[in-house]
């Protein structure tokens, strides 16, 4: 089942001991079930305390590449997402290839409160509130009921998943959302009682998704979630969570961080190194006070934290010598940028779908 908050806040030493611990085989036969041999690296991932070629690299000294087949495949699945975000920008965050056409966006309560009564959604989006984490395939569950089953559009309870996930991606995560959607694919997603049953070992009948596909289709928006509203986020003080500073004036060679770069190894030459928490970015894309928490942990140390503008991380940088590491929402940020690092590489042609995308550039693992 999905680890608590805890398993999270662990040391350098204990998350790369659990990567080489990782069962490629076993993966690859249970990770569609919620009690699935899953590894949850997504928050470090996602963070860039660890990427996809680390994690790729430990594992390939265990195995060889066919072997760890599906872990690969999904791990190519994360960089497609980002690949798209960097193509289309903030485009990301309308309906990307076709439209939706849904005009309710508010979040169904059952949904945000874990109140559906289906077991297997409830007891997920429960443990999801309460710690942050969530299996994938509930995710798919969650999403394709909320766009599809409640007709809802997508952006919004995106948004509200995003903003409880530890490893919330702004590209995995609305992407995701998008394909389950039909926005981002050729057809919706949609789940019946049995599947869930299937991979969350439930047992439950006679509820309002004990259907056939067929009529789950044509379902009516179900009374469980007619109920709508406006989701509200708790609000974390920042300076006082992070012990962070405005930015003043800096000098001299500085490395600044974003929260999806806090690798312990990055620019360790660089002495002056700075956390800089955009506050225009994250009052519009707010995150949890257990995600906050899971940041602060994760922290260098010897990092200073500072919030504000992009505008005003400029000014204070007008006599610095900047280096920061590429992202998308770093675009606008002063100073000389450092490419990620990309497990697979730029495909050599143009490609419209993950399948595309993964004939170019299996090869690279050795696929």
């Amino acid at each position: 089942m999905s680890p608590e908050l805890s398993h999270f806040l662990c040391t350098p030493d204990e998350l790369y001991s659990r990567i080489d611990q990782i069962d490629a085989r076993a993966y690859d036969k249970t990770r569609n079930y919620l009690d699935g041999s899953v590894t949850w690296l997504s928050p470090f991932i996602t963070h860039g305390i660890i990427d996809t070629t680390s994690v790729a690299s430990r594992l390939l000294t265990r195995y060889k590449p066919k072997q760890c087949y599906r872990f690969l495949f999904e791990l190519a699945w994360r960089e497609y997402f980002h690949r798209t975000w960097h193509k289309y920008g903030d485009a990301i965050y309308k309906d990307l290839l076709s439209e939706q056409g849904r005009e309710n966006s508010l979040v169904p309560l059952a949904i945000q409160q874990g109140e559906t009564g289906i077991d297997a959604l409830d007891g997920s989006i429960k443990h999801l509130l309460e710690h942050g984490s969530l299996h994938n395939h509930a995710r798919m569950w969650i999403a394709g009921i909320t766009c599809n089953t409640a007709q809802t559009q997508w952006l919004e309870p995106a948004k509200w998943m995003h903003y409880h996930l530890l490893d919330g991606d702004l590209a995995s995560n609305t992407l995701s959302w998008q394909w389950v959607a039909g926005t981002f694919s050729h057809k919706q997603y949609i789940a019946n009682q049995d599947n869930l049953n299937k991979y969350s070992a439930t047992h439950q009948k006679n509820t309002w998704l004990d259907c056939t596909y067929e009529d789950l289709a044509e379902l009516p928006i179900p009374a469980a979630l007619e109920q709508r509203a406006e989701w509200r986020e708790e609000k974390t003080d920042l300076a006082e969570c992070l012990a962070a500073v405005n930015v003043s004036e800096l000098t001299g060679d500085v490395a600044v961080r974003s929260i999806w770069n806090l690798d312990p190894d990055w620019r360790n030459d660089v002495k002056q190194q700075i956390l800089f928490i955009d506050s225009d970015f994250h009052n519009g894309w707010p995150l949890s006070p257990k995600r906050w928490q899971f940041i602060r942990h994760w922290i260098p140390e010897g990092t200073k934290v500072m919030t504000g503008t992009t505008a005003e991380l400029t000014a204070a940088c007008q006599n610095a010598s900047v280096v920061h590491r590429e992202y998308p929402v770093c675009e606008d940020w002063p100073g000389v940028k450092d490419e990620r690092r990309w497990l697979y590489p730029t495909p050599a042609n143009e490609y419209s779908s993950f399948s595309q995308f993964w004939k170019q550039v299996k090869s690279d693992v050795g696929l």
